[in-house]
């Protein structure tokens, strides 16, 4: 009589296992869940999928070189073309702005600058292994040229650096010019300006020194700074000379441009600051030869 209890309560016993077993109250071992029927099924899905997106990223990985390469060409053609377009046509006007200081921009109509500025173009070289991202990673801070001929076609691009170059129309390709930096360097307003002690030092540290036929460099108006500093003490009180007709030298120092104006018949310089106020000062006769060797 007590044995039917006893199987009814085996009986229970087991139910509630399998019930345990189905709601996972039971933790079941790797071993066994990994050779499960519904695990296999899994893990031959997830191999199918995984396989499918490794040929998808090949595909895209090659059409992508692929894309690349032809824009790599398309461009090198573009500048090719950029370079036949410009090769006679003459630059009448080049617009720079600094990404640093959007606001102020400076427009130049000086046949030298234009012609360097055109030099630019026609003698750049593509860069491999560089690309337009590395640029903008690399420096917080570029040049923008606008170049137009005399039918108002434009020709735009950034430069980075010193030498690199990112054309407008151009967008995967880099290209290097070597001091295709200067004309921004040197006609831009800094975003911080420099105090300097005197006109000679601001005159040191210019980039570059524009006249109505060529362009000369740092060095050279170095080499005439140290000249000019030896005229400070010899200012002419209360001068007020007409200077249309002197010769003049622009020197362009971070955006700031100092003038040099020469009278070698009297031996007087003008320095005219970029407000316009002129300070007259005589000069010898050996000092003035050797700043016109340096300067013409």
């Amino acid at each position: 009589m007590r044995k039917k209890p006893i199987k009814k309560l085996a009986a229970s016993v087991l139910l509630a296992g399998l019930a345990l077993g189905v709601t996972g109250c039971f933790k079941p071992s790797k071993s066994s869940v990994e050779e499960s029927e519904y695990y296999q099924d899994l893990k031959d899905d997830y191999d199918k999928v995984s396989q499918q997106l490794k040929d998808e990223k090949k595909k895209t990985s090659s059409l992508n070189k692929q894309i690349q390469s032809i824009q790599e060409a398309s461009g090198d053609e573009k500048l090719a073309d950029y370079k036949s377009q410009i090769k006679d046509s003459i630059i009448g006007k080049v617009d720079f702005t600094a990404d640093s200081v959007k606001e102020k921009t400076f427009a130049v109509t000086n046949t030298p600058v234009c012609d360097y500025a055109k030099e630019i173009i026609t003698g750049c070289n593509r860069v491999l292994g560089v690309t337009p991202d590395d640029l903008e990673d690399t420096y917080d801070d570029y040049y923008s040229y606008a170049l137009m001929d005399e039918d108002n076609t434009t020709f735009e691009f950034k430069v980075y650096g010193d030498s690199f170059l990112v054309f407008d129309d151009i967008p995967s390709n880099v290209y290097a010019y070597n001091g295709a930096s200067v004309l921004g360097d040197a006609l831009i307003d800094a975003a911080v300006q420099k105090s300097y002690d005197d006109f000679a030092d601001r005159i040191a540290d210019a980039d570059l020194i524009v006249t109505d036929e060529k362009l000369q460099y740092s060095t050279d108006a170095i080499n005439a700074s140290k000249i000019l500093a030896g005229i400070i003490n010899n200012k002419i009180d209360n001068a007020n000379y007409d200077t249309d007709d002197w010769d003049e030298y622009r020197f362009y120092t971070k955006g700031t441009v100092t003038k040099v104006q020469i009278n070698s018949d009297d031996k007087i310089i003008c320095i005219e600051n970029k407000g316009g106020n002129q300070t007259f000062y005589r000069i010898s006769e050996k000092n003035l030869t050797s700043l016109e060797k340096i300067l013409k």
